[in-house]
């Protein structure tokens, strides 16, 4: 899956690491969902609307490459207990793009960046520190 949201032309494109360095965190989106890297090395995900899929985790990165490893959830759902999986981003430049205006259904993170990536892998993985995750 390849993602763009449009950006504001006085904004730089950063690195994603760059900006992270600068802003504290980046917010990217698929349009449906947006997607959380914390300085701190956590990662959060949720939907736009008032119900869907969350992710809550740790993120490791080498080069473009973000790899997460977080426990899947329900915003406004079934609780769903030990259930995990790993996340390969590919993210390319970002850009700061400026707050919407309008109702929001969900949570919405503060700043938000656009950013062309790649979901490059999804999968369902043992919980960490399970004997099979080995």
């Amino acid at each position: 899956m390849l993602v763009s949201i449009a950006a504001s032309a006085e904004d730089p494109a950063l690195k994603p690491l760059e900006a992270i360095e600068q802003y504290g965190s980046i917010s990217i989106s698929d349009g449906s969902s947006w997607y959380t890297f914390n300085k701190d090395g956590s990662f959060r995900s949720g939907p736009f609307s008032i119900s869907g899929r969350t992710f809550n985790g740790r993120w490791e990165q080498e080069g473009q490459k973000f790899t997460v490893t977080a426990q899947l959830g329900w915003a406004n759902g079934f609780v769903i207990e030990n259930e995990y999986r790993r996340i390969k981003f590919v993210i390319y430049y970002v850009t700061k793009i400026p707050p919407e205006k309008g109702p929001v259904l969900g949570e919405r993170p503060k700043d938000m960046f656009s950013s062309y990536f790649i979901i490059d892998e999804l999968v369902k993985i043992p919980a960490p520190g399970d004997p099979k995750e080995k």
